[in-house]
């Protein structure tokens, strides 16, 4: 049974449950979170949160990184317990990881955003929890999901139009003026009783 001081050997005292009742609920919980949008050709970090209330079964995480996403650095109390797999797609967590008490273990995945990412993206973690005998034999799946903005290039960053907010200037007129000098020569409404005055005037300024 030495993955029940797995999470001990980070310094934390936690009491030691003998023998635990049946139950059907778990105690942990799993959240993901990110500050702000990240940015095309940037950097982002998101974090994963554990809590646990009570002794737990073995854990299993897995973040499953989005399109666009790679994880590049791990940090935070679980980060001893996990690694980068599939060329950065994947983190992992296990290897006899779990909680023998009331705890909080955050970790800290940092990623590398590439420069054709979606422009939106949902990030989710998954946890798989298997009790022991002792523990009453059940096995828990947990997930959180983490929506997030990507800006940059084409993606909307807040100007509104899902052009990034430049100027729609400069404009080729070149088939526009044409297609209503048209409509003001040729009398093309065809609407009953509909009247075609049109007054136009047009400066060419040349650079």
């Amino acid at each position: 049974m030495s993955a029940l001081g797995t999470v001990v050997g980070l310094g934390v005292a936690l009491p030691f449950a003998l023998a635990a009742p049946a139950h059907a609920q778990s105690n942990l919980s799993v959240a993901k979170s990110h500050e702000g949008n990240f940015a095309r050709g940037g950097q982002g970090v998101y974090t994963i949160t554990l809590k646990a209330t009570g002794a737990t079964g073995l854990l299993d995480v897995t973040d499953n990184l989005p399109t666009g996403v790679r994880a590049t650095a791990l940090g935070g109390l679980l980060a001893q317990f996990c690694d980068i797999t599939n060329g950065g797609t994947t983190v992992h967590c296990g290897d006899g990881l779990n909680f023998i008490g009331a705890l909080t273990a955050p970790l800290d995945v940092t990623v590398s955003i590439a420069a054709d990412a979606p422009c939106s993206v949902s990030n989710t973690v998954t946890v798989i929890e298997t009790e022991t005998e002792e523990q009453g034999g059940e096995t828990f799946t947990h997930s959180a999901s983490d929506p997030t903005t990507i800006t940059g290039g084409d993606c909307d960053g807040g100007g509104g139009g899902g052009g990034g907010g430049g100027s729609i200037l400069p404009i080729n007129l070149n088939g526009v003026i044409p297609m209503f000098n048209n409509i003001t020569t040729n009398s093309n409404i065809n609407s009953p009783g509909a009247s075609n005055n049109s007054h136009q005037n047009f400066g060419l300024n040349a650079p």
